[in-house]
């Protein structure tokens, strides 16, 4: 499989595993990983910071899911990467990830909208983590 396709080459069916997954769904990330898309769980996990799934990612040949994740947080040499190794669809999946409205309108028009959905869950994600980290009252041990 080449890395220009990114997202691209999995199945809807997959991607929407993978939504359900970044939204906190066990079983959907456990379906990622017997269904043989280990790759998109540790993704999901890593979107979530686990430092380890990014290692994993990396020594398992999917470097691009971790850059993926970097662009998504708004690191511009992951975004330019992006930008120029993978299809269009991948960069406008990390701009709608970030709110981007010409990227959500792109994604509907090039009839991707399950990367809307993914897209979507990502956002949500980050909200709750952004809450999280000004949460005044929350203690880090």
């Amino acid at each position: 499989m080449k890395v220009e396709k990114g997202l691209l080459r999995y199945d809807t069916k997959v991607l929407m595993a993978l939504s359900k997954s970044i939204g906190g769904s066990v079983q959907f990330f456990q379906w990622l990983v017997e269904a043989g898309y280990p790759e998109l769980a540790a993704f999901s996990n890593f979107l979530q910071d686990d430092v380890e799934a990014e290692q994993w990612l990396v020594r398992n040949q999917f470097h691009w899911l971790g850059l993926l994740s970097h662009a998504i947080d708004g690191d511009p040499r992951s975004r330019e990467w992006v930008r120029k190794q993978m299809h269009q669809a991948n960069l406008m999946f990390v701009l709608a990830c970030r709110d981007d409205e010409k990227a959500i309108s792109w994604l509907r028009f090039m009839r991707l909208e399950i990367l809307e959905v993914v897209a979507g869950e990502v956002r949500a994600l980050r909200n709750k983590q952004e809450l999280d980290r000004s949460y005044p009252y929350k203690m880090n041990y």
